[in-house]
């Protein structure tokens, strides 16, 4: 019987137990984040801060915000997008540090 390459061998499938695990911990990791933009000074000062660069500004015109609300809105949006981000990067290098350190032992 020929083995089919575009077949996944049963040792490199993930369990949906897994993918769940990886999906809460995902979830959790950036709601984390996000809780510490709002509830920690400095990393609120530092958001503050970015929010308020001509680079920023340019944003609001790029995609023509005019309104106090529009300018909230994206910038909760780029804390979600940042948070979420930072959240994944972690997910994986702790993965990452995980893989090889079952594979050392």
């Amino acid at each position: 019987m020929a083995r089919n390459e575009n077949t996944i061998s049963a040792k490199n499938e993930v369990s949906i137990a897994s993918t769940l695990g990886r999906t809460a911990g995902l979830i959790g990791l950036t709601l984390l984040f996000m809780a510490l933009v709002r509830f920690c000074a400095p990393v609120s000062h530092i958001v503050q801060h970015a929010a308020g660069t001509a680079l920023w500004q340019r944003a609001y015109v790029l995609f023509h915000i005019t309104s106090a609300l529009g300018r909230e809105q994206l910038i909760m949006s780029a804390i979600v997008v940042v948070c979420f981000l930072l959240a994944f990067a972690l997910q994986m290098g702790m993965l990452w540090g995980w893989a090889r350190w079952k594979k050392n032992s």
